[in-house]
């Protein structure tokens, strides 16, 4: 008996119920969104968190990442883990076969003699890698690996998927790292300003701590109260303003290393940047962001990016994400909110992407010839 076909939007669109059957599990979790009442609309007297967590549980359902198995197989092959110091801190795609890998810069691009940054492909091999060149705008590096003949991510046409199209993101896992449902097309996000978070002495003199605000990057680091700031990145601190004016030089992500007089020894901090919050308005937004976990450091600052409402954590971007044909349409570049994950869309990943390759590529082209004239010197 051939199989009966049911027609979904236009005429021409044709499905035979045996092509859908591995489908049936993802239609069953869109109509399992549509009837679950939202935050506005719950009768349930709990809290956000756990309003938004029931959500998120829905899309985590064993039947439910089985279904995308097949989805994310091909790009699952092409993902990266980047690691250092034994944890990981980033994801990353692989765009040329010759060892290309794209990240996001923010959490990768520093360097540690003690703690190399490791790539961990697909098959479970570890390779070193470096970050060749940065795109600060967009947080983007290009990171180098030994390899050849690599497996590379596909990416969709520049074409924008329409909003509420079904998206996964690609990890190492046959399951995905996530899935959500595209919600708000490319848009410019304002750069916000760096913070560190101290209270400073306003009275004369060198820059003297008063109080570090809670949870910020200053507290993070480890600054206490009544330490003094003598040096960011080397370049001497020898008043408050003088500190206010470096700082405001730097990116919110950007990481700096302090060096800091306390009890008459001097201690050296690594500190990465936070964003500005102004104002008990803001904290208090700032708050129920942060209910749904622990956001990117570097968050603002993008020319165009399209929102999804994929629960990811700050060291799953640079994952790439794929429509329900396994292509990649954009590349998780900042977890943003409690329900908002920003992606850079595939028009900006290629030109970017091109770019960053072929400067990196030109740097190492340099670098080499420069090191065979320096050998080759009596």
């Amino acid at each position: 008996m051939p199989a009966r076909s049911l027609t979904i939007g236009r005429p021409s669109a044709t499905w035979s119920l045996s092509t859908c059957t591995p489908l049936i599990p993802i239609l069953l979790f869109l109509v399992c969104l549509t009837l679950c009442p939202s935050p506005a609309w719950s009768q349930v007297n709990d809290g956000i968190a756990t309003r938004f967590m029931k959500r998120v549980n829905q899309r985590t359902s064993h039947q439910v990442l089985t279904a995308f198995h097949p989805i994310v197989e091909k790009t699952r092959s092409a993902t990266v883990e980047i690691q250092r110091d034994g944890k990981r801190r980033a994801m990353g795609v692989i765009v040329d076969a010759d060892g290309w890998v794209i990240t996001k810069a923010s959490l990768v691009n520093y360097h540690s003699a003690d703690a190399p940054l490791l790539c961990k492909l697909s098959t479970g091999k570890t390779l070193e890698g470096q970050v060749i060149t940065v795109d600060k705008k967009a947080d983007l590096a290009m990171v180098k690996i030994a390899g050849a003949n690599l497996p590379v991510a596909t990416f969709a046409d520049s074409r924008n998927p329409d909003v509420g199209s079904l998206l996964a993101t690609v990890g190492h896992s046959e399951d995905p790292l996530a899935i959500g449902v595209y919600s708000l097309s490319p848009r410019e996000i304002k750069l916000k300003q760096a913070m560190l978070g101290v209270n400073l002495s306003q009275n004369p003199g060198p820059a003297l701590v008063d109080a570090v605000v809670e949870s910020s990057a200053a507290a993070k680091a480890g600054v206490t109260a009544s330490d003094i700031i003598r040096k960011v990145n080397e370049e001497s601190i020898d008043t408050s303003n003088k500190l206010i004016e470096t700082i405001r030089q730097y990116q919110p992500g950007d990481l700096l290393r302090l060096s800091v007089e306390r009890n008459d020894k001097t201690i050296d901090l690594e500190v990465t940047l936070g964003e500005w919050i102004a104002g008990p308005q803001a904290a208090r937004h700032e708050f129920q962001n942060h209910l749904g976990g622990e956001l990117s450091t570097r968050r603002s600052g993008f020319a165009a990016v399209f929102q999804h409402d994929s629960y990811i954590q700050p060291a799953d971007c640079g994952s790439p994400i794929v429509n329900l044909k396994g292509e990649v349409v954009g590349l998780n570049i900042a977890r943003a909110g409690r329900v908002a994950t920003f992606a850079l869309p595939v028009s900006t990943l290629t030109e970017t992407i091109n770019r960053l390759k072929s400067e990196a590529t030109q740097l190492l082209q340099d670098s080499d010839q420069s090191s065979v004239v320096s050998t080759s010197r009596p």
